[in-house]
This record gives C-alpha cells, structure tokens and sequence, in this order.
C-alpha cells in the first residue's frame, strides 16, 4: 500500500502490479510465479489500514531510520505548508444545502420507506432531480438564487425539526450534515428560517464551516481555497567533504489537517512529532507566519531556536509616550525589537536564505507521488494517503544518496581507469549517433528511389 501510494496507483492498478510486476515482486520478497491479489482485498486491507493503522508511526520509524543510516544533519531544518486537495467538488452555497438534503432524503428512503413517505410530497419532489439539476441548475431556466436559498433553507429546518427525535436518522452523517448546515448558515427566528449573507461557525469565523457533505473534515483558506494541508519539515541537502550537494534533505514532519488552520498554530504539533522521533532541529526555518513571540518561545522550551521573520513593522519611536507597559508587554517589546534587529543582519540573512528551496520540494513531491490531488476524501483518508507518500519519497531521497556515494566511491577506487571509461563510453555515443544518422539517410535514399 505505500508503493501503491508513493506510484499514485489506483485499487486495480496497485493489485496488477502484485501480480505482473517483476519489480513489485523482488521489492515485497514475493515468489516470482502465481501471484494474484483481488482489488476488493487490498482496498479493504487499506480500509483497516486507515481506520485501525497508525501510519504515523510508520513515517517516523522509517525517516528516523534512514536519518541513522545515512548519517544526515538535522540540526537545521525548514518548515512550510502545501495545499492539498481531496476528492470533492467545489460546491456553491446553494449547491451545498441542496446536495445535503438530497442526500439525506436519499438515506431515508433506502433504509426507511415509511419515514420517507410522511416527507411532504412538494419537498420530496423538489429533490428527486440529480444533484448537478436540483433547482433548475444547469438548464436553461434555473430558479432564481434568492428564492431557492430561502426555499431550502425552509426544507432544511423542517428536516432538522421533524427527524430530531427519531434517533434512528438522528445519528446519521448526514443528518448531522444538516443540523450543521442550519447553524451555520441560516438564523431561526419568530417560526422563519432566514439565510444569513454569510456562513458563521459557533466560533464566528467561516473558514471551519463545511464545505462539502462528503468530506466534513475540509476547510477554507482564505488564499488557496477549500481543501486540507499538510506541514513539511525537511533537513538541508546532505553535502559531501567537497561541499557538493548529494540529494535532497529528507522530509522529518509530516502533519495533515485541515486548511482553515493557521501556520502559526501548526508548529506545536510539527514539534511534537519530531519530539516523539528524536528528530527535532536545533534551528528551524520557517516563514513569516510561523514566527510570533508564542510560537517562539515555545519552540525555545524543547531546545528548537525558531528562525522567522517578525511580523509586522518596526514602531515610529515617539517623542513622548501615551502608554504605561506593564513588565511582560515591554518584555515582549524587547524581544520582537531584538528580533528585528538580528534580522538585518548579513549573517541572519544569509542563514534565512535557505529557507526557500522548500517550496520546490513541494513541487516535487507533488510531481512523484500526485500528492495535491488525491483520490480520496475525508481526514483518515487524507492523512492516511499523504503520510505514505511522504514517506515513499523519503525513501527514494534517501536512494539516490546513497547511489551518489556508491558512484563516488567506485570512481575514487577506479581513479584513472574509471575516466578512460568514461571517456569511452562518450565516444560510444558519439558513434551510435552518427550511425542513427546514417541508417535515416540511408532510409530516405532509398524511398526516392522507389517513387522514382
């Protein structure tokens, strides 16, 4: 299942390699004839995996072991965030509460057909189309915006008011889809169901609030939309005696979660899971958001020294102050104009510098393994998927180091002999291209002399 996921492999395509790939079956030790996985098994083996399997630990077992092995440095590491998408569709708000009662109305009528006949006949009509034609959507005379968001935030409070005490449709997941819905997105007042101009979470704020019936875990960033995100942490490239760049640093964090959560409030657990894998830094690079004075300090309490920039601007120094600090805000003025000064520096800066090749291991990652867009939804899914493939690329990163210094070490024993062959095998090329070169002109001559 990790290759499976590490290749972006489908449930079929995973069980034909278990059963034709030669390579497949040298890398899992298995016996090269008569081999045959069903794909209902391995997709209830990940199902087990993911409900009951902690691949967390799988992550930290294996990156910690490859830090051992190839000896790497993790005292300095970077730390940023990337956007991942499930598999769910982007919904409008009016496609949202639709869908949600369609689907709710769907459950009922499967599984209680008298439940679902007390539903008033104009309600259960106007949900019987699909999805993607529920209010006239996608036709060319769809009913008004305003007007079928009143109508079914009506159906919506009705369904919530009349199934309530039936605790047999009261527990299911889309009934409590619903009863969010209605909290977040309409006000009940005097017996009248109104839609709010915007979505509200009991918090106040709207990037928790769901964004699709079937994936409740999904949140909403303000820049990159609605989906989950995992945090990175990656030590520096491993270097050889000469100072030259042996692979790529290895990825010693992974956390997913939802995209409605800060940076800045991400970092604790980032830390936690390095904690647990004796794999934390003594110095952290990480973005602007990163670096308020709380996360700071706490990552100064396990021995991390966090390298961010402050927030903010520097403030105008007045002539004559208006405002008394007490001791702990003119400590943390102290500390952040501390900061600030250190940031100017040639050696804080060049230090800081590092921190930007993050970004393309993103890409990266995303190229090898397909981890922005996955094939699944929900967040034991999610994180089940992208902890494997972050872990995959670890050990193919891990790979290539060593492969690196396997080829330097042969050509250090080799010495001179080795840059004949080289030499050789250069001009090997050189002649198998200007043989190709021949056998094209070769081939145009004598179809000329056909048409001729």
């Amino acid at each position: 299942m990790l290759i499976a996921e590490f290749k972006d492999w489908t449930i079929d395509e995973a069980a034909a390699a278990w059963s034709l790939d030669a390579g497949i079956q040298f890398a899992l030790h298995l016996p090269r004839d008569r081999q045959y996985l069903c794909a209902r098994t391995l997709d209830h083996d990940r199902r087990l995996l993911r409900e009951h399997g902690d691949v967390q630990e799988i992550f930290t077992t294996v990156t910690a072991a490859l830090v051992q092995a190839l000896e790497l440095d993790i005292r300095r590491q970077r730390l940023d965030s990337t956007h991942v998408l499930s598999q769910m569709a982007k919904l409008t708000r009016l496609q949202l509460l639709a869908v949600a009662v369609r689907r709710f109305l769907h459950a009922v009528q499967r599984h209680d057909a008298p439940a679902y006949a007390a539903v008033p006949a104009e309600l259960r009509a106007r949900y019987e189309p699909a999805e993607s034609r529920l209010f006239g959507l996608g036709t060319k005379k769809p009913q008004p915006r305003e007007e079928a968001l009143q109508q079914v935030a009506a159906d919506l409070a009705w369904l919530v008011t009349h199934f309530a005490g039936q605790e047999a449709h009261a527990r299911r997941a889309s009934y409590q889809a619903l009863v969010r819905l209605l909290a977040e997105h309409c006000t009940v007042a005097e017996g009248r169901t109104v839609v709010r101009p915007q979505s509200r979470d009991a918090e106040g704020g709207s990037a928790q609030c769901l964004q699709n019936p079937s994936d409740p875990a999904a949140g909403y960033s303000g820049h990159k939309g609605a989906g989950h995100q995992v945090q990175l942490a990656q030590t520096l490239p491993p270097r050889d005696a000469e100072g030259k760049i042996e692979g790529p640093g290895l990825l010693t964090a992974c956390v997913p979660q939802s995209a409605a959560v800060r940076d800045n409030e991400a970092l604790a657990a980032v830390l936690a899971q390095q904690q647990s894998a004796a794999l934390l830094p003594a110095e952290m690079l990480a973005d602007t958001i990163y670096g308020s004075d709380a996360n700071v300090t706490a990552s100064a309490a396990v021995g991390v020294v966090l390298i961010s920039p402050v927030c903010g601007a520097a403030p105008q120094p007045a002539k004559e102050s208006k405002h008394h600090c007490n001791p702990a805000e003119r400590a943390l003025k102290e500390r952040l104009q501390a900061r600030r000064q250190a940031q100017e520096t040639p050696e804080w800066q060049a230090t800081y510098r590092l921190r930007s090749g993050l970004e393309g291991v993103h890409r990266a990652v995303d190229v090898m393994t397909g981890m922005k867009r996955l094939r699944v939804r929900g967040a034991k899914a999610v994180g089940c998927a992208v902890t494997l493939k972050v872990t995959g690329w670890n050990i193919q990163a891990a790979a290539k180091t060593l492969a690196r210094r396997a080829r330097k070490h042969a050509a250090a024993g080799q010495g001179g002999e080795n840059r004949r062959c080289q030499r050789r095998r250069v001009d090997g090329r050189a002649l198998h291209r200007r043989w190709r070169a021949l056998v094209r002109a070769t081939v145009r001559w004598q179809t000329f002399l056909h048409e001729k």
